[in-house]
C-alpha cells in the first residue's frame, strides 16, 4: 500500500483540526467565579437611610413611649421597629397616636378675658372631636376658676359637643388647674395614648415654668398641644415639644390654618412602646424599616426640670425654719414659767387679799447671821422650837 503523499497528508490534519475546534466550540468552558462583594449586602446597600427625629420619652402605667415624628414617611407607619435601651434591645412595637385608643382631654379657655375667642374655641374643640376615631374616650374641662370638668369620660363626639355647646364665659382663668386636671384623666391608660389640646389666649400657666409643665405632662405620659392666639418667649412651644406635642399658633378669629395644622401633625406621630421604664439619662435608640427605607433615630431620656427640685427644697426647707421657730418659742415660753414659779411670795396674806406681790426674798443660807435692824411691818418673823410665826405687835408712838 503505497504512503499518502505530502499534500493528502496536509488535508487530513487540516480536517482534524478543524473537527477539533468546533468540539471546542460546542462544549460550554466553565463559568468563572465571580469575586465576592466588599460592600453590605445589595439588600441593605439598596435601603435609603433617613433620619427618625425622636420628640420625647414618656412613662406610664409601668410602660415607656416614645413619641416619633413619620411624616417624612406616612407609609413607614405600618413598617417594623426595633428598639434598644442602654444598648440593650427591647421588644417594641409601632402604633399611631390617632387610633381606636386615643384618650383626649380638650381644655377650652372659658375665662372673662378670652371670651371673644371662645365661639372659635367651642367650635375646633367640635371639630376635632368630630375628625377623631369614633371610639375614642374624651372629657371636656372649662379653663375658668375653678378649672372643672364639664363632661366625661365619654365615647364617641356626640356628648362631647353637646358639652361644648353648654360651656359660656365667666370668670378669671385657672389653666395650671385645668392643665393639671387634664394630665389627671385617664389613670392606667399606657404612655403616649393620652393627649391634652389645649385652646386658650393666655400667654402662660399661671406661674408655672414651662420645664415644669413639660414634667408634669411626662411623667403622666400624655402628649400636650396648644392652640393659642399668643406663644411669648416660646413659652408653650418649649413645654408642648418636649411632651412630643406643639403648639400651633391661631389667628383671631381665623383658627382653621390651626385646627389643618392640629390634625396633620398628630395623624404623623407614633408611639414607638415598649415595657419598663426608662431612667433619665439613658440613650434610647429606635429605627422604623419599610420596604427600602429605614428610619434611625436616638435621644437620651430627660431628668426633671432643675426648677422643680429648687422649688419643692426651698418649700421643705421654709417649713422646716417655721417648725424649728415653733419649737424654740414653746422653749423659751416654758423656761419662763418655771422661773415664775419659782418666786415665792413674802406674805402668804398680800395674795389672799388680792394685793400686789413684794418682791421675792431669798431664803436664808444655814448658820448666817439674821439681818440687822427690826423686820418690816407686815412680815412674818419665825419663831423658835418649831412654833408657828405670828405678825409683830403693834408698837404706841
Amino acid at each position: 500500500m503505497s504512503s499518502p503523499s505530502p499534500t493528502s497528508r496536509d488535508g487530513w490534519a487540516a480536517a482534524v483540526a478543524a473537527v477539533t475546534v468546533l468540539a471546542a466550540a460546542a462544549v460550554p468552558l466553565p463559568a468563572l467565579a465571580a469575586p465576592a462583594p466588599s460592600g453590605p449586602p445589595a439588600s441593605l446597600a439598596a435601603a435609603a437611610v433617613v433620619p427618625l427625629p425622636i420628640d420625647a420619652v414618656l412613662g406610664g402605667a409601668g410602660e415607656s413611649a416614645l413619641v416619633v415624628d413619620l411624616s417624612a414617611a406616612p407609609s413607614a407607619r405600618t413598617g417594623t421597629v426595633a428598639v434598644t435601651v442602654g444598648g440593650a434591645a427591647r421588644p417594641a412595637r409601632l402604633v399611631p397616636v390617632v387610633s381606636p385608643d386615643l384618650a383626649l382631654s380638650i381644655v377650652v379657655d372659658a375665662s372673662d378675658a378670652g371670651a371673644a375667642a371662645l365661639p372659635g374655641w367651642l367650635s375646633a374643640g367640635a371639630r376635632f372631636s368630630l375628625a377623631a376615631p369614633a371610639r375614642a374616650r374624651s372629657v371636656v374641662i372649662a379653663d375658668r376658676r375653678p378649672a372643672t370638668v364639664v363632661a366625661g369620660p365619654v365615647r364617641g363626639p356626640t356628648e362631647v359637643v353637646r358639652a361644648l355647646g353648654t360651656v359660656r364665659s365667666g370668670g378669671d382663668r385657672d389653666t395650671a388647674a385645668a392643665l393639671a386636671l387634664a394630665a389627671r384623666q385617664f389613670p392606667g391608660t399606657p404612655a403616649g395614648q393620652r393627649v391634652a389640646l389645649l385652646y386658650t389666649t393666655a400667654d402662660g400657666a399661671g406661674g408655672l415654668s414651662a420645664a415644669s409643665l413639660a414634667d408634669q405632662f411626662r411623667t403622666a405620659g400624655t402628649l400636650l398641644v396648644v392652640v393659642g392666639t399668643t406663644d411669648p418667649d416660646r413659652y408653650w412651644s418649649t413645654a408642648a415639644a418636649a411632651t412630643g406635642g406643639f403648639f400651633a399658633p391661631a389667628g383671631d378669629p381665623v383658627v382653621v390654618p390651626a385646627l389643618d395644622q392640629v390634625e396633620t401633625a398628630l395623624s404623623s406621630r407614633c408611639l414607638v412602646r415598649f415595657a419598663g421604664v426608662v431612667e433619665p439619662g439613658t440613650r434610647v435608640a429606635a429605627s422604623v424599616r419599610s420596604g427600602d427605607l429605614v428610619l434611625s433615630g436616638e435621644t437620651v431620656a430627660r431628668a426633671a426640670s432643675p426648677g422643680r427640685s429648687s422649688l419643692r427644697y426651698w418649700l421643705l426647707g421654709g417649713v422646716a425654719v417655721g417648725v424649728l421657730l415653733v419649737g424654740s418659742t414653746v422653749v423659751l415660753v416654758r423656761r419662763r414659767r418655771s422661773r415664775s414659779a419659782l418666786v415665792v411670795p413674802a406674805s402668804p396674806y398680800a395674795v389672799l387679799l388680792g394685793g400686789p406681790l413684794p418682791p421675792a426674798v431669798s431664803p436664808p443660807t444655814p448658820g448666817a447671821d439674821p439681818p440687822l435692824g427690826p423686820p418690816a411691818a407686815g412680815t412674818m418673823r419665825p419663831m423658835a422650837r418649831g412654833r408657828a410665826s405670828v405678825p409683830d405687835p403693834p408698837t404706841d408712838d
